[in-house]
């Protein structure tokens, strides 16, 4: 994809849009796992139901350690010959090391093939921009040819996304000269800037092994199946789902100054002198020099008292924004 790195690189960049932009990913990686035994080795490894997917559908998905921390979460793509798991760059060298553990005598193969694809997300406030007949018109369905995979995703209200994963260079800077007639060029922020506002969380580097997948609202976001069987971490996950009180959740958030945290600082109370357990950092973008916006995973009981703050920052005034979706009722 040398051609295609260059190219983008040449584009100029606009200051973040929230509405409109187009951006090439390159900290999203892509985990290939192929192989005759590649379906029901996935199936035991992540949480959800990897048997509800085609070629049409894809799918939000989860790995977790054996305490039921998540270590990673994917959007899962069936292909013709196996499964693309789409990640941050910096956690897919151990998630494939993780994966390996468990290959045993299973006919599965892995690779990082991230390098064989250009990734375009597009996002529009524009719905007709994206009315295509090669363009999938349901969330999370896809479309495939040869050269081409189109990925619907969740927006937030009056946004639309599109994710493009071409391994055509041609075809890919065809597609951007196509859609940055109409859409600003905009870094990766755009890209998390969106997954934040859509309530998807992201695991790095950094959160791995931190939060429960209902700590970050995954079981609101279709992420895992509470009947498909056992998985690394699922009696964990069933036990809170059907025997416990869940007692932190995902919010979203904005801080109005000039400061932005980073995935996995950590919460206090207001009048914490340090670290006290109140929460983590999900993830966090500047929108400009003066306002950040933020997942967060707190305590349920502070968050609604209102008694949070990023530790070591109780100046910048930390509000609680809507969600798309809304939690459950106890």
């Amino acid at each position: 994809m040398k051609a295609w790195k260059e190219f983008v690189s040449q584009q100029p960049l606009q200051p973040l849009d929230e509405n409109n932009a187009i951006c090439s990913l390159e900290q999203t990686a892509i985990l290939y796992v192929g192989g005759d035994d590649a379906s029901e080795f996935l199936q035991n490894q992540l949480s959800n139901d990897i048997r509800k997917i085609d070629e049409h559908h894809s799918q939000l998905s989860s790995m977790s350690n054996a305490k039921g921390r998540m270590l990673g979460i994917f959007q899962v793509i069936r292909i013709d010959g196996g499964y693309l798991l789409l990640m941050p760059q910096d956690i897919v060298a151990d998630i494939g090391q993780a994966l390996r553990k468990f290959i045993l005598m299973s006919k599965v193969v892995l690779a990082d093939i991230s390098e064989s694809f250009a990734q375009i997300s597009l996002t529009s406030s524009q719905a007709e921009l994206f009315d295509h007949a090669e363009f999938p018109a349901e969330i999370h369905a896809v479309t495939q040819t040869d050269s081409l995979i189109c990925l619907r995703l969740p927006a937030a209200p009056g946004r639309h996304r599109l994710l493009l994963m071409s391994n055509d260079e041609n075809e890919a800077i065809a597609l951007w000269q196509q859609f940055s007639n109409t859409l600003p060029h905009n870094d990766e922020n755009h890209w998390r800037l969106q997954q934040i506002d859509a309530g998807i969380p992201t695991v790095y580097a950094s959160t791995a092994g931190a939060f429960v997948l209902q700590m970050s609202n995954l079981q609101l976001l279709d992420g895992v199946s509470f009947k498909k069987g056992c998985y690394p971490g699922q009696e964990v996950v069933a036990r809170m789902q059907y025997l416990g009180k869940l007692k932190r959740r995902m919010y979203r958030a904005k801080i109005d100054s000039g400061y932005c945290p980073a995935p996995a600082d950590k919460l206090c109370s207001k009048q914490a002198e340090a670290a006290d357990n109140s929460g983590q950092v999900v993830d966090a973008v500047r929108l400009d020099d003066e306002h950040c916006r933020l997942l967060l995973v707190a305590q349920i009981a502070k968050a609604e008292a209102g008694d949070l703050v990023i530790c070591g920052h109780s100046e910048d005034h930390l509000d609680l924004l809507d969600l798309p979706y809304s939690f459950e009722t106890d």
